[in-house]
C-alpha cells in the first residue's frame, strides 16, 4: 500500500490524498482517490476507485477503469485503504 497527496489535491478541499493498491505482489492499481464524504449522515471517509470521463456525447458520464467487482473485495479494499490513511494520518499527527 502506498499513499500520497497530489499537487495541493487539485485545490479540492474533499480530497485527503491517493492511494496505490498492490494485489498478490503482481498487479496494483493506481490513482485511488481517498475522498471525504460530504453527504449528510455518511461523514468520513470513502475511497473512489480511477475512472475516466466519457467522450462522443457521454462526456457528463464517468466510467471505471480498475476496481472491485465484488462486495466482499471491494469492502477489504476500502477497509485497508482507509487504515492505512488513518494510520499515516496520526503519524504524521504525533511526528
Amino acid at each position: 500500500m502506498r499513499l500520497y497527496s497530489g499537487p495541493n489535491n487539485g485545490g479540492k478541499a474533499d480530497l485527503l490524498g491517493f492511494a496505490e493498491l498492490t494485489i498478490g505482489g503482481a498487479f496494483v492499481i493506481k490513482d485511488i482517490r481517498i475522498l471525504l464524504s460530504k453527504e449528510k449522515g455518511k461523514g468520513g471517509v470513502f475511497v473512489s476507485f480511477p475512472s475516466k470521463r466519457g467522450s462522443g456525447g457521454h462526456e457528463s458520464e464517468y466510467f471505471d477503469i480498475a476496481h472491485p467487482i465484488t462486495v466482499e473485495a471491494y469492502d477489504k479494499a476500502r477497509k485497508s485503504i482507509v487504515e492505512a490513511y488513518d494510520k499515516a494520518r496520526a503519524s504524521a499527527v504525533t511526528a
